[in-house]
Order: structure tokens, then C-alpha cells, then sequence
């Protein structure tokens, strides 16, 4: 979920849905990102090929191909699919900054309960319509807000990257093994670690990290 223009032809959202000869399609985009995100969901996202996907389906790569033109373009298609699992409903009583945290704790949810999203949708150049909500649910958030459209955007990607920076962290935590601190070397560590839990962050780090930056980013 890059922000900006990326050109590489028409993208599969430019092209009507319709991608096999004769009266009907045999297979709808649906049915194609579903069976991808099964691959991904079971496997990770190296899971993932046209083949892999195809098998899923019951038919051939050729066949696939029919439907979307290359694994980039697949990825596309399961990004916004899993987009669409994103609820927000916007809060009259939240400011700017109060409602982006809400969209990032909604956004945060989603890509936990799918990991493979982390590693899909910094690929993803061509946002399909779920996909743009989620953008105009941002953009919304700051309307009343006057800074350039630049500012408002790089905001936004500032934004995403901290969902997930914290979602991978919760999807696949690591602990760090302090054994090695010396306290003579390392004291301000060691003092640090001293009556603390090592890896243990505080539950509202999330929000007051995208207050922070996001209001330093945009403050007036």
C-alpha cells in the first residue's frame, strides 16, 4: 500500500472483470483471491504462485493467466480483497488525530488476524477500490485540516508504516536475550533493565507513538 504513482500499464482494476472467452467467465476474480489468500494464509506468502494458485483451482496456470496477467498483479487482487475486512465507522466526537487512531487500530487488527498482508501489501502499486477507502478514510480524517494534500499523504504513509511496524511485532514477536549487558559497560541499559520486562511494551505505546509523530508531522 505505497503511496504514490506507480506506471506499469493498465491495472486489473482498469480492465473490465471478464477475463475468458464465451458468453461467461468461468472463474470471477472473487474466487481467484480467495483461493490465493488459502495459499498465503496456510504458507505465507512464498505459498503464493500462479501455479500454486491454479492447483487450488482446479486448472492450469494458462488458465489463470486468462484472469490476471502475473503474480504482481494476483497480489493486487488479495490485498484488497483482505481490505475489505476493514470496518471503521467514524466517531463525530474524535478529533483528526483521535480518528486516525482508530482507523490504525482497525488497520492494525486486520493485518495481525493476516500476516501475509505485512509482506504483501508493500508490493502492491495498483490499490483497488477497498484498498482506495482505506485512503479516503484517512484523507477524510484530516479534511477539516489545513495543510497541502502533500502533507496530508505523506502523513498518511508515515501512518501505515507505523500499523506495520506494530502489527508484525505482534505477529510474530521475538524476545531479546539481555544476558550479555554488563553493567559496567552498559550501565544506563542495565539500569534500564533493572526492575523492568525486557521486550515489554506499555499497552498504549501504539497510539501515543502515532500521536506523536503524526502530530509533530502535521502540527501547526
Amino acid at each position: 500500500m505505497t503511496v504514490g504513482q506507480q506506471g506499469r500499464g493498465p491495472s486489473i482494476w482498469a480492465r473490465p472483470q471478464r477475463g475468458a472467452r464465451g458468453p461467461s467467465p468461468e472463474y470471477r476474480l472473487a474466487d481467484i483471491a480467495a483461493a490465493a489468500i488459502r495459499l498465503a494464509s496456510a504458507g505465507g506468502l512464498a505459498a503464493v504462485s500462479m501455479r500454486a494458485v491454479a492447483g487450488e483451482l482446479n486448472t492450469t496456470a494458462s488458465t489463470l493467466y486468462r484472469y490476471v496477467t502475473s503474480r504482481d498483479e494476483l497480489l493486487d487482487l488479495m490485498v484488497d480483497t483482505a481490505m475489505a475486512g476493514f470496518a471503521h465507522t467514524r466517531d463525530s466526537d474524535e478529533d483528526w488525530l483521535g480518528e486516525l487512531v482508530r482507523i490504525a487500530e482497525a488497520t492494525r487488527s486486520l493485518y495481525v488476524a493476516q500476516p501475509w498482508l505485512l509482506d504483501a501489501v508493500p508490493t502492491s502499486s495498483a490499490p483497488g477500490p477497498h484498498t482506495l477507502r482505506w485512503f479516503e478514510h484517512c484523507l477524510q480524517a484530516m479534511a477539516a485540516l489545513d495543510r497541502t494534500t502533500r502533507q496530508k499523504m505523506e502523513a498518511v504513509g508515515v501512518l501505515n508504516g507505523v500499523i506495520m511496524l506494530f502489527a508484525r511485532s505482534a505477529a510474530a514477536p521475538t524476545a531479546l536475550d539481555f544476558g550479555a549487558v554488563d553493567p559496567a559497560r552498559h550501565p544506563l541499559l542495565a539500569a534500564v533493565l533493572t526492575g523492568s520486562a525486557p521486550g515489554s511494551p506499555t499497552a498504549d505505546l501504539f497510539e501515543r507513538t502515532i500521536r506523536a509523530l503524526l502530530g509533530g508531522l502535521l502540527a501547526g
